[in-house]
């Protein structure tokens, strides 16, 4: 029995690596084609290129779920096509013993993914964007061009044009308002370096604003008091989606604690936490689809309901998550709620299939 949960463990796990591979790989070549549109400056193709390949784990962690839905929906419709399943069947095997042989090499994908998560991909992420960020802004730093990164501290907001790892900041723009919103200061800095405890800014221009008048200063170099860290701009210069699982927890506990609405990370941090769960229930799914109703239907027909089941189930998580916000519910149901909708018609089909 051994080598029979081998044999199936292996189909599957093959059949769901060439369906990352292939997903990741169309994905690739459509994102190497958007930033082309994007070149300037010091950003040209080989840049673009760099770039695409530094985001190809956020890819294959983003498509997992269902590339592990259609791998399985594959990987067993290609023994139920061979009639192997129902050899396994008359032989005494149960549904739930081929079960747990398919949840074995997920279980492994699911363990990878998260690896993926919480170590590779914030730290591939941010090099790409400031990466990007500087080769496409280098020189613009006092200017207010390009996208940018914004920030708020208590009752000052923060814009910096770049970020890179390290702690060194590009084109910062400080507005100081008073408590009754009143703008005080403008400050921009050309570059500033993280110097263990605070900022030293280089190139500076203070604009201070009166009732009735302004006056300019500027500066060579000026130390810069903040909570800011490099550790904290890490988190600044990436999207939610992109930051580790104890980052996103750290990062929500200090928006929190500035006054700040912290719902976006908070859906970002819960969607990481359950996405092996959300894994687990795709596969059952698939599992009872190939023992149910798509048990004699042809292999594209089974990959089309796979990619159809896989995109319900990634826009019901999109459409939950605002709808939290709105309606005032956990952020957490955003993510159970399709999960679990998920866990309980594959149980129901498997246990209908016996």
């Amino acid at each position: 029995m051994r080598h029979l949960d081998s044999y199936v463990a292996r189909n599957v796990f093959f059949a769901t690596l060439v369906v990352v591979i292939v997903i990741v790989g169309l994905d690739a070549i459509f994102t190497l084609v958007d930033e082309l549109d994007q070149l300037k400056g010091s950003y040209q193709f080989l840049q673009a290129l760099e770039f695409m390949a530094l985001r190809l784990p956020r890819r294959a962690y983003e498509y997992m779920p269902m590339a592990c839905l259609i791998g399985c929906l594959a990987g067993l419709g290609t023994m139920a096509a061979n009639s192997e399943l129902t050899v396994m069947r008359a032989a005494g095997v149960s549904v739930s013993r081929i079960t747990v042989a398919v949840l074995k090499p997920m279980a492994l994908l699911m363990v990878i993914s998260l690896l993926l998560a919480q170590f590779a991909i914030p730290t591939l992420e941010r090099i790409a964007q400031s990466q990007k960020a500087v080769a496409q802004g280098k020189g613009d730093s006092l200017s207010n061009k390009g996208k940018g990164y914004w920030h708020r501290e208590g009752n000052d907001f923060m814009r910096f044009n770049a970020v890179e790892p390290g702690g060194v900041l590009h084109g910062i723009t400080l507005y100081e308002f008073d408590v009754d919103a009143e703008l005080q200061r403008v400050r921009t800095a050309q570059r500033a370096i993280y110097q263990r405890s605070h900022w030293q800014m280089q190139n500076v221009k203070d604009v201070l604003i009166y009732a009735d008048s302004s006056e300019v200063r500027r500066y060579d170099n000026i130390r810069w008091e903040t909570e800011l860290t490099p550790e904290t701009l890490s988190v600044v210069m990436i999207e939610p989606r992109d930051m580790s699982i104890s980052n996103l927890y750290g990062y929500t506990q200090y928006l929190q604690k500035q006054g700040l609405n912290a719902d976006n990370y908070l859906l970002s941090f819960w969607r990481k936490v359950t996405q092996p769960l959300g894994t687990f229930a795709l596969v059952i799914l698939g599992i009872s689809f190939i023992f149910g109703p798509l048990r004699s239907v042809t292999p594209g027909y089974r990959i089309f309901t796979g990619i159809l089941v896989g995109l319900v189930y990634k826009y019901a998580e999109e459409l939950l998550a605002p709808a939290s916000i709105v309606f005032g519910f956990a952020p957490v149901w955003a993510s159970i709620i399709p999960i679990g909708g998920c866990l309980a018609a594959g149980i129901l089909m498997m246990r209908k299939a016996g």
